[in-house]
């Protein structure tokens, strides 16, 4: 099953174990705008710098957050 950017993130960022509150702080947004990254409501636009935090948060490089974005990314059902 291919994952929406909205189940990747959600999943990826479980997987690290650290909150949405921790991420919006780190790239300087609202809690509410990472919640509605995760519900599907809107996706990130973010400059370079908050990519390359976004990625070591996530423990993952560029290319792996592009799949994500892209829908590129599947689990087994």
């Amino acid at each position: 099953m291919k994952l929406s950017f909205a189940q990747w993130f959600k999943l990826r960022r479980n997987l690290v174990d650290v909150t949405q509150a921790q991420i919006a702080k780190a790239l300087d947004v609202r809690p509410q705008t990472v919640s509605n990254w995760e519900k599907g409501v809107s996706q990130p636009s973010l400059n370079p710098e908050q990519t390359l935090k976004l990625c070591s948060i996530l423990k993952i490089n560029l290319e792996d957050l592009a799949k994500g974005f892209r829908g590129e990314v599947s689990v087994e059902e």
